[in-house]
């Protein structure tokens, strides 16, 4: 294999692969050997790149908390108390989770005890979490457990971009096909809608 020299490897490229193998196999097993082959550097010049193994995982980490904030601005900022508000902010998640599945992938590995070490939910998840909170909390209905509905739409997404779902004929009916994700859109805007706050 011909390395790439480091001033030739872009520290994006870098990130993207590593998220990617983060994504499909999990921190813990994914070590920096693996990183550099996959993106043609030495190991050497891989952490001259990015750093160690915790400082890369934060990275991409750092980068893809940016790229969500980046697509969900838009639905943050334009948000209106209502079910056309509400179903903006699931749309605008889903399409950022449709873009970057690695981004999901992450999650999932971390929700069940990857990287234990590392604190990703302080920095990440919380500022997220909060900011939604705030912004929907007048759009639902009184008694409404705002926490979790967000949370029913986050583990919703999560669940249909990385499996897809099966349907009553037997078959697989994944995210990558645009009935599925027409069809689970439309189930989040009704799942949305049932939260909605009925105008006096």
């Amino acid at each position: 294999m011909v390395e790439t020299p480091p001033g030739d490897k872009s520290r994006d490229q870098v990130l993207e692969t590593a998220a990617r193998l983060f994504s499909d196999l999990g921190y813990d097993t994914v070590d920096l050997k693996l990183i550099a082959d996959a993106t043609g550097l030495t190991t050497s010049g891989l952490t001259e790149l990015v750093g160690d193994k915790p400082t890369l995982y934060l990275a991409v980490f750092t980068w893809l908390h940016q790229v969500q904030q980046e697509s969900m601005a838009e639905a943050l900022e334009t948000f209106t108390p209502d079910a056309a508000g509400l179903q903006g902010i699931g749309d605008a998640f889903l399409d950022f989770c449709l873009r970057h599945r690695a981004f999901v992938g992450m999650w999932m590995h971390r929700w069940a005890g990857d990287a234990a070490d590392l604190d990703v939910e302080t920095p990440f998840a919380k500022p997220v979490l909060a900011a939604m909170n705030e912004v929907m909390a007048p759009a639902v209905q009184p008694g409404v457990d705002l926490e979790l509905t967000i949370w029913s739409i986050i583990w919703c997404v999560h669940g249909f971009v990385q499996f897809g779902f099966i349907g009553q004929d037997g078959e697989s009916h994944g995210s990558d096909t645009p009935a599925a994700v027409a069809r689970f859109r439309a189930h989040l805007h009704n799942m949305i809608n049932r939260f909605v706050r009925v105008p006096a």
